[in-house]
């Protein structure tokens, strides 16, 4: 993962050595562009089978893929996002029995802070409702596939220990922030805001949480709507640079709906993040396309590849991570992890496109 663990995109990292080679349907992946220059695609699902919830740490020229896997955590490692696919997926935990974090491992992320790398995940007691907490695991091994994984315990608001999932690390400035998504109360259930928190260490809340996004918009509820209520999860940090604005971005409906989507708060530049009214421009930024055949896009990560051109200049690009369904109205259909290129507004926000179709031939990342 990036040392600061705000998603500083804009920050170079070593040049990958494999080349983007055949795709997982094993197509042809080198092709001749309009200008007569070959170039290396690939096609979505960048990987076979459910991967909801991805996210992606870099570091020292390796990529460290996490999804959602339910009873235990995997880390996939490889040196190109477009050769996903034949990474190796190795399990790095599996939970003991009969505690509060047993079962339903959900959306882990990876952060390597203070020389070490931290694992955060939500997890909850086997067989009880409404237990889901967030949860830490720590290792000191430089490659986050090796060494062991030790437990350092739920990380939470003492004074507000509410359900809670999806936490993430947000540095801002030299300070860290924890920020996940969870209830208000438990006289509100299943109605989800986003909330940060300052860290005391990585293991630890130093403060207590304050609310920064309701879902208060009808992109935001269930679909149909369930109580009233509606959903903001899977909130995490993007910043083009250091002095660019920094967003959050999180997804919202349900992850079951064809709508679930990619939404933005952006904090006032300069000000105070743990006051709510700091996060302004709410607004949606990426959903389904009904001719691409694309359900139900959230709960992304983010990356950067990179390569040194032959005049020594290290050209970059931006990457996110997201899952999806082929098919509308099928819930139960495999979140499969799709990923596309991201570009900036003249304002310095995201621009994330639209959801590209899993026949379109994507040009591989520069540097795989």
């Amino acid at each position: 993962m990036r040392r600061r663990l705000l998603v500083l995109l804009a920050a170079c990292i070593p040049v990958f050595a494999q080349a983007c080679q055949k795709n997982k349907s094993g197509t042809d992946s080198i092709k001749t562009n309009p200008t007569g220059i070959k170039v290396k695609y690939f096609k979505n699902p960048v990987i076979d089978g459910d991967h909801a919830d991805p996210f992606v740490a870099q570091k020292d020229g390796n990529y460290y893929f996490l999804s959602t896997k339910g009873n235990r955590i995997t880390i996939a490692k490889t040196r190109a996002m477009s050769q996903l696919v034949a990474a190796t997926e190795a399990t790095v935990w599996t939970p003991p029995q009969n505690t509060d974090h047993s079962a339903d491992l959900w959306a882990p992320e990876l952060h390597f802070l203070g020389g070490k790398w931290y694992i955060y995940f939500a997890a909850a007691q086997s067989g009880v409702n409404d237990s889901n907490r967030m949860f830490v695991l720590e290792n000191d091994n430089p490659d986050p596939t090796q060494g062991t994984w030790n437990f350092k315990g739920k990380i939470f608001d003492q004074a507000n220990d509410q359900w809670a999932i999806d936490g993430s690390v947000v540095t801002i400035g030299d300070k860290n922030y924890f920020t996940w998504s969870g209830w208000e109360n438990d006289n509100e259930k299943y109605k989800q805001y986003i909330f940060i928190a300052p860290m005391a260490n990585p293991w630890t809340l130093s403060g207590p949480r304050v609310k920064i996004s309701s879902p208060t918009n009808d992109w935001e509820r269930w679909e149909p709507t369930f109580l009233g209520a509606g959903v903001n999860e899977g909130p995490i940090a993007l910043q083009r640079d250091t002095k660019s604005p920094l967003f959050i971005i999180f997804s919202a409906s349900r992850y079951s709906s064809d709508n679930y989507c990619l939404a933005q708060i952006q904090l006032k530049p300069g000000s105070d993040p743990l006051m709510a009214d700091n996060w302004i421009n709410k607004k949606q930024v990426f959903e389904k396309n009904d001719k691409a055949m694309v359900y139900g896009t959230g709960h992304n990560g983010f990356f950067t590849s990179s390569r040194t051109n032959d005049k020594g200049i290290t050209e970059t690009e931006n990457w996110f991570i997201y899952h999806a369904r082929p098919t509308p109205n099928k819930p139960d259909q495999p979140r499969t992890a799709r990923m596309q290129k991201l570009t900036w507004n003249s304002d310095g926000s995201p621009n994330f496109g639209i959801p590209i179709s899993t026949s379109v031939d994507i040009a591989c990342p520069i540097g795989d």
